[in-house]
């Protein structure tokens, strides 16, 4: 590709509203072009870094045996659904599992954010991946995974593969400016979606379960305000939260010190559309805000739920469910004994692995991909065994976000001067700078190192441009294209080749010998 005809110009700054090193590169080296909020082209530049993508993929999936194909696009059905009964269709027998297939095409985003550049994007190219298998899918799972985790590495990408519900799970790239949050352990590599994240709570202090006496709180509706008059720590008190679905009320019991998750509280209440509750519907269930205890309330009228970071707690204090007035020396399940137990405490950094104790590390982070755990398949789609009798086929899910991909390579691999493409990303393998284009004996050794690179398999972008030396070196660092090869009436006398590697600061001065040695590097 000659640079003189390539679509997109390179921009001296980028757009005002770009944030992120990899908003703010992609487009000023012309990989892409925002048209709207969130809403993203991809040029030339970019596309080929696409399809690079969408080789390594390719052949890690062809490995395994996995086959493309494409879907309509009805608005009536998911992608998920369909697939279901296309297989249910195609596969009857267990001589044709497992069976992997793959899809190209976009994933939306209901809720973009335009200074996130492509991890905010609000459609971005996708690859979707399928397996069909027995109810045992932990081999197709295991080399899928294997084949998603070689693609990271060649890109060199740091990830962090975290729980996120039941067995489903993210691959997380950790950055400051990430849309969602994990929690992991540097001890033992757990780690988790937030909101999805336990603790393991240690038993109650020792000590003997003191009687309980009421005491009089005067002002003190708020655990802080308790704690204060009282001489203690928030974690010796219990709080009371009530929420209310539909009009049926929830108390949620919590050590005072914590918070309750919403994501967590969502799931237990099965609804987002949940408020705390109104002081009517406090009143009709004998509670008292700022005051309210589990203790003396009617069960058949609210919903008790205790997070277990109650357990460890003794002789705490909480409502007595009348203004002004605290119980002191409340105990577990002695003085009351809740309807449910559910995780519902926001993990904080430094809380204590579930696995080894060690300290957990909170942050926030951007999910490459997501993996839908083994489930039975949609469709009712079955097959035959070896004996002849049905099975249910179950499927798994692997969705990866190639937009958001390109962002985190960028991000991990950038200087002050551009983009630092890894080999086997990079659109182009080589960027061929000529100066001195005016001299024919110039001119005709870039022209002939250009076609043989190419012969060789190599793919160059050469950069043929009037342009000034200063102009083609920085456009050449802002693209970051792995190596940098420069022919100039120098080049010619000396009969050598100037090469940079985009990641050294080194020029090397090449024969014939030291060019063939570099080039091969590229395998």
């Amino acid at each position: 590709m000659r640079l003189s005809t390539l679509f997109g110009k390179t921009l001296r700054h980028p757009p005002s509203e770009a944030r992120l090193a990899s908003h703010q590169l992609l487009v000023r080296a012309a990989y892409v072009r925002g048209t709207d909020i969130g809403q993203y082209a991809y040029l030339p530049l970019g596309c080929r870094t696409l399809h690079r993508l969408d080789t390594l993929i390719r052949t890690q999936l062809s490995a395994l045996g996995a086959q493309e194909l494409s879907l309509p696009k009805p608005p009536d059905a998911e992608p998920d659904r369909i697939m279901a009964r296309i297989v249910s269709r195609e596969v009857d027998s267990y001589r044709q599992l497992p069976t992997l297939l793959y899809r190209f095409g976009f994933q939306r985003d209901p809720q973009p954010h335009g200074i996130a550049g492509l991890f905010g994007s609000a459609e971005s190219p996708s690859i979707e991946i399928y397996a069909y298998d027995g109810a045992d899918m932990v081999g197709s799972s295991e080399q899928l995974d294997s084949a998603l985790a070689e693609l990271f590495k060649s890109c060199a990408v740091p990830v962090i593969w975290a729980d996120s519900g039941s067995s489903d799970r993210l691959v997380f790239f950790s950055h400051p400016a990430g849309d969602e949050e994990m929690a992991r352990c540097p001890g033992c590599g757990y780690a988790a979606k937030r909101s999805w994240a336990t603790l393991h709570w240690p038993g109650p202090p020792a000590g003997d379960e003191l009687p309980t006496e009421e005491i009089e709180t005067p002002g003190c509706d708020t655990i802080a305000s308790l704690a204060e008059f009282l001489g203690i720590s928030a974690a010796q008190t219990l709080k009371m939260v009530f929420y209310s679905v539909a009009g049926r009320v929830t108390c949620v019991v919590i050590r005072g010190d914590r918070a309750v998750d919403e994501e967590k509280l969502a799931r237990v209440l099965g609804s987002d559309q949940y408020y705390a509750s109104l002081d009517d519907e406090l009143a009709e269930v004998g509670a008292v805000g700022g005051y309210a205890s589990p203790i003396g309330l009617d069960p058949g009228k609210l919903r008790v739920v205790a997070d277990p970071s109650v357990r460890a707690s003794k002789n705490a204090v909480s409502g007595a469910n009348r203004p002004d007035y605290h119980i002191r020396n409340v105990n577990v399940p002695r003085d009351f004994e809740p309807g449910e137990w559910a995780d519902l405490a926001e993990v904080e950094p430094e809380d204590p692995c579930p696995h080894c104790g060690s300290a957990l590390v909170v942050e926030p982070a951007f999910a490459l991909a997501r993996a839908k755990a083994p489930a039975p398949c949609e469709a009712d789609a079955e097959y035959l065994d070896t004996e002849g009798r049905t099975h249910a086929l179950w499927t798994a899910h692997w969705q990866l976000d190639l937009g958001r991909l390109m962002a985190a390579i960028v991000e991990s691999h950038h200087d002050d001067y551009g983009i630092l493409w890894p080999q086997a990303c990079a659109p182009f393998d080589v960027h061929l700078v000529a100066l001195d284009l005016r001299k024919e004996d110039v001119a005709a050794q870039a022209v002939g190192l250009y076609a043989r690179l190419r012969a060789a398999g190599l793919r160059v972008l050469y950069d043929d441009r009037s342009a000034s030396a200063g102009i083609k070196f920085n456009d050449a660092d802002l693209l970051g294209c792995p190596l940098r090869l420069t022919v100039s009436k120098r080049s010619v006398r000396d009969g050598v080749i100037e090469a940079k590697w985009r990641n050294s600061r080194e020029r090397l001065k090449l024969d014939e010998d030291g060019l063939a040695e570099e080039l091969a590097r590229f395998g």
